[in-house]
This record gives structure tokens, C-alpha cells and sequence, in this order.
């Protein structure tokens, strides 16, 4: 039997209807209102968010059923920084879903985006699968290694001690003089660092002659049994040996500490994982994993372009190239070229007379975060291009390896 679809209206939604929205919000993630309240209306980002919600019309009376969350970031890609909105808190009324409702809403808010000339979209997925068919891609994959508190050393260093207001400043000095700035990082403006703040109570820091000398954020997962290190910073060799060694002492307290970082960071803290003599070679003393993370769509295909190559030197025998983008499911698509102009590359209109390489989102995400180099994904068959322009899209798009570490989850 056909079952006529009722009207809907996609929007933002409006603050009289903030407790509307919070109430999908707890239905949709199973959340207690009066707990779910506070951090929502207490949320740093709460005044700039843009919340999201579809309307459901059934005779004369409209529901909001779906929501999502936009919140205002900008996050490093190579060493440029790139302004985006990253999707988050998308949840459908449970007796609504499975209609297609948040797909709508997601396409409408995508398409907000696009006419503002908003980048790039980010978003933290539960199934990659489902925000893939919507033209996001897995853009960042990253090593987790979990150890037992007795596999890190017990180190004689100075105790840590947790932090102070009075402490932010320094933590935030600290960063800025020997935190790590990845492909994939947030940009660290006044309001992320309130946010750091607000959200993760959890800080400790290492003391010094001259101040403070190392900190750490951390949270628990697995319903406390495992301490995750958000992010871990130092500057002297003291204040390194303080940090493992405090995270040892939770022998009593957990089962496992996490680790999500890049395996360059991993060699630099030089943890062996050792905890006794071994006597079977082949069972590990610990193992990695590498996990998909991050999810990115370009929105705008010309203000991420124009972003990410503004003032770029064009390289020396740089083959101009019409660019078009087109989604397989929506239709919609970009076209335009990159050439150059004055000895620097330049993204404008359309041009027929050049070599053209046609793109989904998917793609262009990939590339545009340099997930894998040129050559690798035109080996996958990820990528199909005429070879005269295989060694230009190698310069304009180098390779990165994004790492998008819990620090940076919104």
C-alpha cells in the first residue's frame, strides 16, 4: 500500500525552541534531560553553534523529529588554516527513523553551507558508511595502543598536581611552545581553549623552576576501566618521565591506559611497553591498532580550493587543469579550474581547452588533506586522471596523513 510522506521543512532552528531541540537530542543519544541540560546550554560554542533541526508536518501541526549541530572550527591542513563546521549531535526521534529524515537534514544543511561559501564540513562518525553515501570520506586514520599501568614506568620524578584556573595560561603557553600541530589538529582559538577547558575537568600539570613544565588531559572510556590520554605535553625530560610515571600509578584505579597518536609521537615517548623478561617470541609485548577517525566533505569546492592554494608558488612545469566535482547521489556539482597566474596557482572558472579530471566529494577530501599521496590513490583506482596532469595534482596536493587526536573531538 502507498504510504503518502508527510511535508517537511528543514531549518535552524530558533532559541525559543532550544528546549525542543534538547529533547530530541536526549531521546535520540538516550541522555537524562536535567544532566544533558546544563552542558548544553553551558556549552562554550552554545552562542555561535548553528542547531539544525527537520520539521514533520502531520495535518495541521508540525514536530521537530531530527536535529544535527554545526559548530563554527577552523582546522589545519598542511600549513594552511581552513575555517569549517563540524557536524555533530545528529539524532532522529526514535519512532522517526529509518525514514530518511536525518539524510534530508543533512543535505539541507550541506546546502546552507554551500551558499554562505562555507569550505569544509567535519564530523566524528558511529558508521562511516552511512555519511559516506552523503559525500564525506574517512580522511584521517589513527594508531591506538592500549598498556597496562604496569607496562609504563615507574619513574622518581616530581608528583603531579591537578590545575588551577590560574594554571590555563601557562598550559595554553605551553602548547604553543611544544604541542604538536598535525594535519587534522583544530586551530586553538580564545573559544576552543574555553571549551578544552570547560569540557575536559580532568588536567594535570608537571611543576618546574621555571613554571609549569608538562600537562596532561585525559578522560575514561569502557565505563572507567580505561584512562584515555587526550593529549600529553612537555618540555623537559623531567616533566616527560612525570607524566608516565603518574600514569603508572594507576595501576590500582584501571585496567588499561589509551594512547591515539601518530606513530612519530608514539616513538617520542619512549615507552617500551616492557613488564617482565619475555619467553614466547612470538607474543607481542603490545599491539597497535589504526582506527578509522575523522570524516570530511568539501562544501564549497571553490573556498576550500582557494584556501588551500592562495599565493602557492606554481611549480615549474605546471599543467593547468578543469576541475569538476559531482556527487553521484545529489547531482550537484562544481566546476573549475586551477591554472596560474603571476608565478602563483589561481582557482577560477571553468576552462573546456584544458585537460579535465572529474571528481566525487569523496575524492577531493582525500586529496585535499593529502590522506594519500597522488600516486597511491590513482594506484587504488580512487583516482582517474590524464597523465599529463599526474605530476601538477602531486604539487598542488601534497601528501599529509592527517591525525585528528581526541584532543580535538567536539
Amino acid at each position: 500500500m502507498f504510504r503518502r510522506r508527510d511535508a517537511t521543512e528543514a531549518r535552524r532552528a530558533r532559541l525559543d525552541e532550544s528546549e525542543e531541540f534538547l529533547q530530541v537530542i536526549c531521546a535520540g543519544f538516550n541522555l537524562d534531560r536535567r544532566t544533558a541540560r546544563r552542558f548544553f546550554y553551558d556549552d562554550p560554542y552554545y552562542e555561535v553553534n548553528q542547531r539544525w533541526g527537520l520539521w514533520l508536518r502531520h495535518w495541521s501541526e508540525w514536530k521537530l523529529v531530527s536535529v544535527l549541530t554545526a559548530v563554527p572550527l577552523t582546522i589545519r591542513i598542511g600549513a594552511r588554516a581552513v575555517p569549517c563546521y563540524g557536524i555533530a549531535g545528529v539524532a532522529t526521534l526514535p519512532e522517526y527513523r529509518r525514514r530518511g529524515l536525518a539524510s534530508e537534514l543533512l543535505r539541507a544543511t550541506v546546502d546552507a553551507l554551500r551558499a554562505a561559501g562555507v569550505p569544509l564540513a567535519i564530523l566524528q562518525a558511529f558508521d562511516h558508511k552511512f555519511y559516506r553515501k552523503h559525500g564525506w570520506e574517512t580522511v584521517g586514520y589513527l594508531p591506538q595502543i592500549r598498556l597496562a599501568p604496569a607496562q609504563l614506568p615507574r619513574y622518581n620524578a616530581p608528583p603531579l598536581r591537578r590545575a588551577y584556573p590560574d594554571d590555563h595560561e601557562a598550559v595554553m603557553r605551553l602548547y604553543d611552545a611544544c604541542g604538536a600541530r598535525y594535519t587534522g589538529s583544530l586551530v586553538r582559538d580564545e573559544r576552543r581553549w574555553e571549551y578544552l577547558f570547560w569540557n575536559l575537568p580532568n588536567l594535570w600539570v608537571v611543576d618546574g623552576q621555571d613554571g609549569i613544565e608538562g600537562y596532561l588531559f585525559y578522560d575514561f572510556v569502557d565505563s572507567g576501566w580505561t584512562l584515555r590520554v587526550r593529549e600529553m605535553v612537555w618540555r623537559t625530560e623531567q616533566a616527560r618521565r612525570a607524566l608516565i610515571g603518574w600514569l603508572a600509578a594507576n595501576e590500582e584505579s584501571v585496567k588499561a591506559i589509551e594512547f591515539n597518536l601518530p606513530l612519530e609521537a608514539w616513538q617520542q615517548l619512549g615507552i617500551s611497553g616492557w613488564q617482565s623478561p619475555p619467553s614466547d617470541p612470538h607474543t607481542p609485548v603490545y599491539t597497535i591498532q589504526v582506527l578509522p577517525q575523522l570524516m570530511a566533505r568539501p562544501v564549497s569546492c571553490r573556498a576550500l580550493l582557494e584556501t588551500l592554494l592562495a599565493e602557492t608558488p606554481a611549480p615549474n612545469g605546471f599543467q593547468p587543469f578543469t576541475l569538476t566535482v559531482r556527487s553521484g547521489n545529489s547531482g550537484d556539482g562544481e566546476t573549475l579550474s586551477i591554472t596560474a597566474h603571476d608565478g602563483a596557482l589561481a582557482v577560477g572558472d571553468e576552462q573546456p581547452d584544458l585537460p579535465t579530471l572529474a571528481l566525487t566529494p569523496q575524492t577531493l577530501a582525500l586529496l585535499a588533506f593529502g590522506t594519500f599521496g597522488v600516486a597511491e590513490l590513482h594506484a587504488r583506482r580512487l583516482l582517474h586522471t590524464p597523465e599529463s596532469v599526474i605530476h601538477s595534482l602531486e604539487a598542488v596536493f601534497p601528501e599529509h596523513r592527517p591525525a585528528f587526536t581526541p584532543i580535538d573531538h567536539f
